[in-house]
């Protein structure tokens, strides 16, 4: 426990270099393709695990002599949808599997990398599995010392792609989506959509795992298309700042369409064309489910939607903790499914899409 919090403490001195720590982590990922050609077994693993995900729940066939203890580590406002959905979803799947557990839910906070409390309140009394929602340079210096203790298993949430570095001490399943191919799809997608004269602006994310497989990917198709990015402003990921400088795009010139690298950018944005007269004929485009997001599809301020079948990721951590009761063969990486949603669809149609990807916790989204 002291040695951690020296070690914590290090961080805090050492903050002005996890920005280019941070960026160099892009380089020591793989995606989805890469890893199961690196490691073949993991395919047929994936496909079997991706069928216990779309089945119905099987409870656990073993007796457990204690409750395991899971540390679920959220980032942000607990009470935001997404953190919501999470926890319903998990534990509604755990129950149906009749798993005897305990879960303690920390939380941290996306803009203050400074206050390790709730790391040094999971370091004292260690779990039988951490689900780590965000990994940049902190949480990664974190979980390695679990990762080589080996006691308690470590489940990345929403991140799916495997880091070179961890490969002979892997997390227990890195659970998440193909940001690279749900990029591309949508870039595909609005190049068919678009005019030859659709002006685009572009907000994008600072160097990290997003700003490098979202907004890099995503500049460098519209290259490939031949569709020039007149302005290109790099933001944090929030809706603020988003909305702020959304506004100045639509003060100085016209423009058709601004991409959004993030469902937080993509939120200020349509904050902003709803603000404004002149962005009445702006779309931008979403990732995910805002609570309004059926409404700015058909209101067309958001062209197109990338819709993550975010449920599964939360039934996919339980189904992992359950197989690895079992003591049974499972993947270390789960790539759940993608789709876009575009405006064009009827109300009923999106509400049925809403549906198939919030299976669990849909009721959230309608509130």
């Amino acid at each position: 426990m002291h040695r951690l919090r020296i070690f914590l403490v290090f961080l805090f001195l050492g903050s002005t270099c996890l920005t280019v720590q941070a960026a160099n982590m892009a380089l020591n990922l793989m995606d989805s393709h890469d890893y199961y050609q690196l490691s073949p077994r993991q395919g047929p693993l994936a496909e079997q695990f991706t069928t216990i995900i779309n089945s119905p729940p099987s409870p656990i066939r073993i007796t457990q002599k204690n409750a395991i203890r899971i540390a679920l580590f959220l980032f942000g406002d607990e009470d935001a949808i997404e953190n919501k959905a999470l926890q319903m979803t998990l534990r509604k799947r755990m129950r149906e599997l009749g798993i005897d557990y305990r879960l303690d839910v920390y939380l941290g906070r996306n803009h203050n990398e400074t206050d390790f409390s709730a790391y040094l309140k999971i370091a004292a009394t260690p779990p039988d599995y951490i689900v780590m929602t965000k990994l940049g340079f902190v949480q990664r210096r974190f979980l390695e010392r679990f990762l080589r203790a080996g006691k308690t298993k470590v489940i990345l949430y929403d991140f799916a792609s495997p880091l070179t570095h961890w490969m002979n001490h892997s997390p227990l399943m890195y659970i998440g989506f193909d940001q690279k191919r749900a990029t591309t799809r949508l870039a595909s997608y609005l190049d068919r959509q678009f005019p030859p004269e659709t002006t685009i602006s572009a907000l994008v994310l600072p160097e990290g795992y997003l700003g490098h497989s979202r907004c890099d990917l995503f500049l460098d198709e519209m290259l490939k298309y031949n569709r020039h990015v007149s302005r290109i402003r790099v933001v944090a990921d929030d809706k603020q700042q988003a909305f702020e400088a959304a506004k100045v795009f639509l003060k100085e010139t016209p423009t058709d369409f601004i991409f959004s690298c993030s469902q937080n950018i993509s939120e200020g944005v349509v904050a902003a064309l709803e603000e404004s007269v002149a962005g009445s004929k702006t779309q931008t485009n979403a990732w995910g489910l805002s609570p309004n997001g059926i409404e700015d599809l058909v209101n067309r301020n958001v062209k197109v939607t990338v819709l993550f079948m975010k449920d599964n990721l939360s039934i996919a951590v339980a189904e992992a903790i359950k197989l690895d009761l079992e003591g049974k063969n499972m993947p270390t990486l789960y790539v759940a499914n993608s789709t876009l949603m575009p405006a064009e669809l009827d109300s009923e149609s999106l509400r049925l899409m809403v549906q198939q990807a919030y299976q669990y916790s849909v009721d959230l989204w309608r509130q």
